[in-house]
């Protein structure tokens, strides 16, 4: 479902926003040390992500955490396989240079553009962007 999931946003990234794809994404599943690792190290945060995207000479690599996506799930944010393939969304969108951190507008512009994606994929029943 993942590479579905992944395909299908690429497609219409790529169309409705015209930026340059990776030729390449990986899918990586860690545990929390080893996404604690690599966030302290590029991020310089202690504590491990749900997805971390990095980008280099044409391909992308979408590392996601299942532990931490497990936790979140069990809060509430949606089911599993659900918070799973929507981080999986959120990791894509970081490798076409989309990000939520630098404003309070670059994280609604990010909310906006995932949102649409994950209604684009049918996984958008309790998304709603600020």
């Amino acid at each position: 479902a993942i590479r579905r999931d992944l395909v299908r946003a690429a497609v219409l990234v790529r169309r409705r926003w015209r930026v340059r794809l990776p030729a390449t994404v990986s899918v990586v599943f860690v545990g929390p040390a080893e996404s604690r690792s690599l966030k302290r190290r590029f991020l310089k945060q202690d504590r491990a992500a749900n997805v971390l995207s990095f980008r280099y000479n044409g391909e992308g690599e979408i590392i996601l955490t299942p532990a931490v996506i497990r936790r979140e799930a069990r809060r509430g944010e949606a089911r599993y396989p659900i918070r799973l393939r929507r981080m999986a969304v959120h990791g894509l969108l970081h490798l076409v240079g989309q990000h939520h951190e630098p404003s309070a507008a670059a994280a609604r512009r990010f909310e906006r553009r995932e949102a649409e994606l994950l209604r684009h994929l049918g996984l958008a029943a309790d998304v709603v962007p600020r």
